[in-house]
């Protein structure tokens, strides 16, 4: 029979957060990386206009940001202790969710006019 605790016993505890000091820093640099590539990004495209490289890279730099803040949404508030089915399927959802959404992202620059030229075009409408 499987036990269920309110709180760990001090050796699960234990278990969990001895993971070190690089698996809490790993996320956060990743996360202030990705925001302070897109200050370049986005003062690229308004100084100079729209520009397929420029295009390029905000369509993986602003998905990956949004992902890194999503999985510290999942991290806070769907633990793996508490929701040990649930963790999994949220982490599943949002890596799926943003590769479809680079693979939109591909697929509308390079088909299409770009991200930059459409959010130009809804602004000046």
């Amino acid at each position: 029979m499987r036990e269920c605790y309110i709180f760990p016993p001090p050796q699960i505890a234990k278990q969990e957060t001895e993971q070190g000091y690089r698996y809490g820093t790993y996320p956060w640099t990743m996360e202030r990386a990705s925001a302070l590539c897109l200050i370049p990004l986005l003062s690229t495209q308004f100084v100079y206009g729209a520009h397929s490289i420029c295009d390029g890279l905000l369509g993986v730099v602003l998905p990956f940001h949004i992902y890194l803040g999503l999985e510290s949404c999942i991290i806070d508030y769907i633990p793996k202790r508490t929701y040990p089915r649930l963790h999994p399927l949220a982490n599943w959802s949002l890596l799926a969710t943003t590769g479809l959404v680079m693979w939109g992202c591909y697929e509308f620059n390079t088909n299409e006019v770009g991200l930059t030229e459409v959010i130009k075009r809804m602004w000046t409408a």
